[in-house]
């Protein structure tokens, strides 16, 4: 993460192009809120960090431009743009199975416990996680039966879905996006959104970790499907300092997050999960909906803290409305802070593929 060794003297000059750059970062953002004061502090330590690491840290991130530059067709909208040579990922059988147990009214624990033992890679990730730092069970969980009995069906169901359904998400040969970026973002966002849940006392923590996990689908889609469209975003929301998903809009009609979760809907994952997917960007969803609006602001906090993509300079909106309705203080988001970043870093090490 590049963290600032605060035993280490730190130039001037290092600090001046360290506050500089997240000053532009967060340029788009409501200055009088407490949490993006608190988020800018830390984001100042972790830049002069990385500048000491490597003086050449603001040039590496410079974006090309793009070739062909993508002129159109604007589509009418997701759906058709949907229509088009769509590069969408095959749902892994595991997936369909653990989606046919969760919406039976007559699955049994025993049923979930054999759809998830039918995928070995699946069940030795469920474990680890069950055993990770996200759960500190006393006992060791050492099968897909003893985790359903100690977290619960619906806990059990939502995390077996991430973690199966994150496999859908490779980096083709063409594609431009940094897929372990990709991951790392979409974990951190799950575990910042299931910690904010615990700690303000929100019900089933695993389900926002998941919402977290999958908010992105429709930008890894965008990426996967038009190299040229998805360097052009980027290209210009470096060049002209707007966000990424402002120019979706401006460009498409449409962002990421609707095009997300128009997916999610056609593939019939529970709803929850597709409102947070297409709600994300949308402050007036993610005010009236507590899956939207928890990974709105833990999708926030997380490039925030450096799980970014370098998708644009810029941080883009984030609404306090929606902060406050968390009903967390920021000295409540402190005290988790050190639990967030070693919770991310775990969850990391065991999600993440070489």
């Amino acid at each position: 993460m590049g963290e600032l060794d605060h035993d280490r003297p730190v130039s001037l000059e290092i600090m001046a192009e360290a506050k500089e750059q997240v000053e532009l970062y967060f340029s788009s953002v409501d200055q009088d809120s407490d949490l993006v004061a608190f988020l800018k502090e830390k984001a100042v330590e972790r830049v002069a960090g990385k500048l000491i690491e490597n003086p050449d840290y603001a040039r590496d991130l410079q974006i090309p431009e793009p070739d062909p530059y993508w002129n159109g067709p604007k589509p009418k909208g997701p759906r058709d743009y949907l229509k088009r040579k769509v590069v969408l990922p095959s749902l892994p059988q595991v997936v369909l199975e653990i989606q046919n147990v969760i919406n039976s009214p007559d699955s049994s624990a025993d049923d979930l416990a054999k759809a998830i033992s039918k995928d070995p890679k699946l069940v030795a990730s469920l474990l680890r996680l069950a055993n990770s730092a996200m759960f500190s069970f006393r006992a060791e969980v050492d099968t897909p039966s003893r985790a359903v009995a100690l977290m619960g069906f619906r806990q059990v169901s939502s995390l077996a879905l991430g973690a199966a359904s994150l496999s859908l998400f490779r980096r083709s040969k063409d594609s431009i996006l940094d897929i372990e970026k990709f991951w790392k973002h979409s974990i951190a966002c799950g575990v910042i959104a299931q910690e904010i849940a615990k700690k303000a006392g929100i019900g089933d923590p695993e389900r926002f970790f998941v919402c977290g996990l999958l908010h992105d689908i429709g930008l890894y889609i965008i990426y996967e499907s038009d190299t040229s469209l998805a360097s052009t975003l980027q290209y210009r929301a470096d060049e002209e300092g707007k966000s990424f998903y402002s120019l979706e809009r401006e460009m498409l009609g449409f962002d990421h997050a609707i095009l997300g979760g128009t997916v999610l809907k056609d593939w019939n994952f529970p709803k929850s999960l597709v409102v947070a997917a297409a709600g994300h960007h949308d402050e007036v969803k993610s005010a009236e909906f507590h899956d939207a609006g928890l990974v709105h602001v833990a999708e926030f906090i997380s490039r925030a803290m450096g799980y970014d993509l370098g998708l644009s300079k810029v941080l883009g909106d984030f609404s306090d409305e929606v902060w406050q309705t968390v009903n967390l203080s920021l000295d409540d988001f402190k005290e988790i802070l050190p639990d967030i970043n070693s919770t991310i870093e775990s969850v990391c090490e065991i999600l993440v593929e070489e």
